[in-house]
């Protein structure tokens, strides 16, 4: 992605706002860049739009210069173990370029923020195992570790 302006010179510019319809698919691009997958693009549309329509979900990107360079969801629900609301990031993308800048930290502040408005009274999030650099990016970001995950694919049972 040639973008004209140095990376430093970038992150100068660079604001967190509320994702909207026409992010898609630069988000699309994001999350299937981090997993590496292609995903069906009929049902990744219907899962962004629901989910930008849902006072529950909020999703915001990091945008410099007209580009959108990170994507960040925040998940609120009522948890019975926590007695009261509890926000998971279940996405954190940053293209690589502007990795280890600050645009990460910045989104996580704006989701840290958006739940305390909502009185959430934790913050959540899961990475995969061979992420080495994201868990310690979520430690430095005051996250500690607590849970073990598990998980089951349903579309092979």
């Amino acid at each position: 992605m040639s973008m004209g302006l140095p990376i430093k010179q970038m992150m100068e510019q660079m604001s967190i706002r509320p994702s909207k319809e026409s992010d898609e698919a630069s988000v699309y691009d994001l999350v299937t860049s981090l997993m590496k997958v292609s995903l069906d693009r009929k049902s990744f549309h219907d899962v962004f739009v629901q989910n930008l329509r849902d006072d529950t979900v909020l999703y915001y990107v990091a945008e410099s210069e007209g580009y959108v360079v990170g994507f960040a969801s925040l998940h609120i629900e009522p948890q019975l173990h926590h007695a009261g609301l509890v926000g998971e990031i279940q996405e954190l993308i940053v293209q690589e370029a502007f990795r280890g800048k600050g645009t990460g930290t910045q989104l996580v502040l704006r989701l840290e923020q958006e739940a305390q408005k909502r009185g959430c009274v934790s913050i959540e999030v899961t990475t995969k195992n061979y992420r080495v650099d994201a868990q310690r990016f979520y430690e430095q970001a005051g996250f500690s570790r607590t849970h073990v995950n598990f998980t089951k694919n349903l579309s092979y049972v």
